[in-house]
């Protein structure tokens, strides 16, 4: 039976750019049914630029994707692709807390070059940015 061991970076990277590529078909689908709905409501063809609404619709569908495979398996679509799973650090359950501080330390770890993400050939103990804020880690499982 094969062993856990750390996730290499590209793999975290491919794991990353496949789960967005999802997100993306996830927003076209959400953003096609705003406007439609906005058309049937206001008999506008266009929702208005820095509508706070739509804002916070796209930021949930985001955010909602990655917490709930998060729970139900601790992979998304892309980690298993990429057979990599996020477990915390001591073992247990993530816990909602874990999720939103992965989430909000995975934008500047990704958003900055991918500093973040790549953290871990400096860290002595070769976590990323938002493993170390959300007591998380991404194991790779070999075949």
């Amino acid at each position: 039976m094969p062993v856990d061991q750390k996730a290499p970076s590209h793999r975290i990277i491919g794991s990353a750019i496949y789960d967005w590529l999802i997100i993306l078909g996830l927003l076209m689908i959400a953003t096609f049914l705003a406007v439609m709905l906005n058309l049937w409501l206001t008999g506008a063809e266009a929702i208005a630029p820095h509508n706070r609404l739509f804002q916070v619709y796209t930021i949930t569908i985001i955010v909602g994707y990655f917490f709930y495979f998060w729970h139900r398996s601790g992979q998304t679509v892309g980690m298993k692709a990429w057979r990599i799973r996020l477990v915390t650090l001591d073992g247990g359950a993530l816990s909602v807390r874990q999720m939103s501080l992965r989430m909000l330390g995975a934008v500047p770890a990704f958003g900055l070059c991918l500093l973040g993400v790549l953290w871990h050939y400096w860290d002595k103990s070769g976590l990323n940015w938002h493993d170390h804020i959300s007591q998380t880690k991404l194991m790779y499982r070999p075949k």
